[in-house]
C-alpha cells in the first residue's frame, strides 16, 4: 500500500511537563475516572487459563484454544453490559452501547487479544480492556455519550501463526480482500487456514467486514511503547502522531543437496551458505540505516540430517525506517545482494515476495490533538511520539480519523514474558483514551447538533 504523505523525522521528542506537586490517581476528566484496581485485575485475571504459557508470559495465538477462551470472556462480559455484540466474518469482536445519536458511526476504541509465541501479558489485551473499562465507567456513570462507543478485538493483530499482521484491521480497511485473508495459512503447518481454525473455535461470524458497511467515526488505541523513551523520558503517557515504515519478506532459496562428506567445497549448491550471508547482510543494512531496523525472524533449512548439505531454506524478514526514500532504498539493496548471492552459490530464488507493507504516515490531526488535549488537561507528562512498529490503528487511519496512545513499559520490553507496565502507568494510558474519546464525542456533538 501507499500513503500519499512523507513523514520528516522529529530530531528529538518533545516532552511537556506537568506541575510538580501532582498525584496521576487523582486525574478526572469531565468528572469520569477509570478504576485502576479494576482494570489491572482485569489484565491478570484474564492470563489464567488462556496464557498457554508457563513462565509467567502469554501464548495466545490467533485462532488457538486459548484464544477462543479470552475471546469468550470478553463476549461474555460485553454482553453483560447491555452493550450490542456482534462478530464479523474475520472473527473481530463489536461490542457497542448506544448514544444520543445512533445514526452516526460510533467512536471506536480497539486493539488485539492475540499475542506472539511468547509474548506478554499488555502487548494487545491493554487496548482492548481499556475500551471495556470505558464501557463500564460510562455505564456506571450514567453518563451517555452523543455518539455510540464501540470497543473492537481485531483478529490476527500480531500475524505470529497467521501472517501477514493486523489482518483483519486490514480487510476492514479495504486494503486486504477478504477471500485472501481467508487463505492465508499457519507458519507450522501450511494445510490450516485462518478461515478453518476461525470456523474451529466458533467465531467465523457473518457481520460484513467493511468500514463501509460498519463505519467508525474515529478509533483510538491503546498501546505499550514497545521502546524505553517515555521511561527514559519520565513522561507518563505518549501522544503518538505518526509511524514509521515498515516491509516484511518472505524468501526461499534452493540449492543442491549431496553428501557432506564427499563433496567438494568447490562443487556445492549450499542454500544455507547463500542465507547466511543474507542474514548478515539484513543486519548491516539496518544499522547503516542509523535509525532504521532490520531483522531475519523466521528461519527453516532442509533436510534436517548431519550428512546431507542443505538445499532448501525459508525465511522471514523485516526492514522498518521513518523515512520513505531510505526504506526503499534499504529495500532495493537486499533485494539485489539476495539474487546477486544466488547466482555465486548456484541457487535458484524460489520466492522473494513482499508479504506486507506500509509506508510511513500520520495519524489524524484533529484525533490527536484530542489525546493531546486529555493529556494536558489531565496534567499528564507526555512526549509526542512515532510508532515504531504495526498496530491496526495504522489501517484504521487510512478510512478514519485515528490516534494512539502510548504507556511506558519497563526497560522497553515486550514480545517477551518480561513484558510489564505499572499499574499506574496503565491506568493513566486507560484515563487519557477515556479523555479523548469525551473530546472527540464533543466534537462530533458541535459536528450533527442542529
Amino acid at each position: 500500500m501507499s500513503f500519499l504523505w512523507p513523514l520528516s523525522l522529529r530530531a528529538s521528542i518533545r516532552t511537556i511537563a506537568r506541575p510538580s506537586l501532582f498525584r496521576r490517581d487523582s486525574s478526572t476528566f469531565q468528572g469520569l475516572k477509570v478504576s485502576q484496581d479494576r482494570l489491572w485485575q482485569t489484565l491478570q485475571s484474564t492470563v489464567h487459563g488462556t496464557s498457554g504459557a508457563k513462565d509467567g508470559g502469554l501464548s495466545r495465538l490467533s485462532c488457538s484454544n486459548e484464544d477462543k477462551i479470552a475471546r469468550d470472556w470478553f463476549a461474555n462480559e460485553v454482553q453483560s453490559l447491555g452493550a450490542k455484540y456482534e462478530v464479523d466474518a474475520m472473527g473481530s469482536q463489536w461490542a457497542t452501547i448506544p448514544g444520543e445519536n445512533n445514526g452516526i458511526a460510533p467512536i471506536g476504541v480497539g486493539s488485539h487479544l492475540d499475542s506472539v509465541q511468547r509474548g506478554g501479558k499488555f502487548d494487545g489485551p491493554l487496548g482492548v480492556f481499556t475500551g471495556l473499562e470505558v464501557l463500564k465507567v460510562l455505564k456506571e456513570s450514567g453518563r451517555r455519550t452523543f455518539a455510540p462507543i464501540s470497543v473492537i478485538n481485531w483478529t490476527n493483530e500480531e500475524g505470529a501463526r497467521f501472517p501477514p499482521g493486523c489482518m483483519s484491521s486490514a480487510v476492514w480497511s479495504g486494503e486486504l480482500d477478504l477471500d485472501h485473508a481467508h487463505a492465508c495459512t499457519d507458519t507450522m503447518d501450511r494445510t490450516i487456514s485462518i478461515k478453518d481454525e476461525l470456523k474451529r473455535i466458533g467465531y467465523l461470524g457473518t457481520k460484513e467486514v467493511s468500514f463501509k458497511a460498519n463505519p467508525l467515526s474515529a478509533h483510538f488505541e491503546i498501546h505499550i511503547e514497545q521502546g524505553s523513551r517515555l521511561e527514559k523520558s519520565g513522561a507518563d503517557v505518549g501522544v503518538v502522531d505518526s509511524i514509521q515504515g515498515m516491509r516484511w519478506f518472505d524468501v526461499s532459496l534452493r540449492g543442491v543437496t549431496r553428501h557432506t562428506d564427499t563433496t567438494y567445497m568447490t562443487n556445492r549448491q549450499d542454500a544455507l551458505v547463500g542465507a547466511s550471508k543474507v542474514v548478515l547482510e539484513v543486519e548491516r543494512i539496518g544499522r547503516a540505516s542509523q535509525t532504521g531496523m532490520a531483522t531475519v525472524s523466521l528461519f527453516r533449512t532442509a533436510p534436517q540430517n548431519f550428512c546431507n548439505i542443505p538445499s532448501e531454506v525459508d525465511f522471514s524478514f523485516s526492514m522498518q525506517h521513518t523515512d520513505l526514500k531510505t526504506l526503499q532504498g534499504m529495500t532495493k539493496a537486499i533485494k539485489e545482494f539476495v539474487y546477486a548471492t544466488a547466482k555465486e552459490h548456484g541457487l535458484e530464488v524460489e520466492k522473494f515476495e513482499d508479504v506486507w507493507s506500509f509506508d510511513p504516515g500520520f495519524f489524524d490531526p484533529v484525533a490527536v490533538d484530542c489525546v493531546e488535549g486529555a493529556a494536558k488537561e489531565m496534567g499528564f507528562k507526555y512526549n509526542k511520539l512515532c510508532s515504531h512498529t504495526g498496530h491496526d490503528s495504522i489501517y484504521t487511519r487510512m478510512v478514519c480519523p485515528t490516534a494512539m496512545v502510548f504507556t511506558p513499559c519497563r526497560d522497553g520490553i515486550s514480545h517477551s514474558p518480561l513484558e510489564y507496565a505499572s499499574p499506574e502507568n496503565c491506568s493513566v494510558g486507560a484515563q487519557t483514551v477515556l479523555g479523548a474519546v469525551l473530546k472527540y464525542d464533543d466534537i462530533l456533538r458541535k459536528k450533527f447538533s442542529p
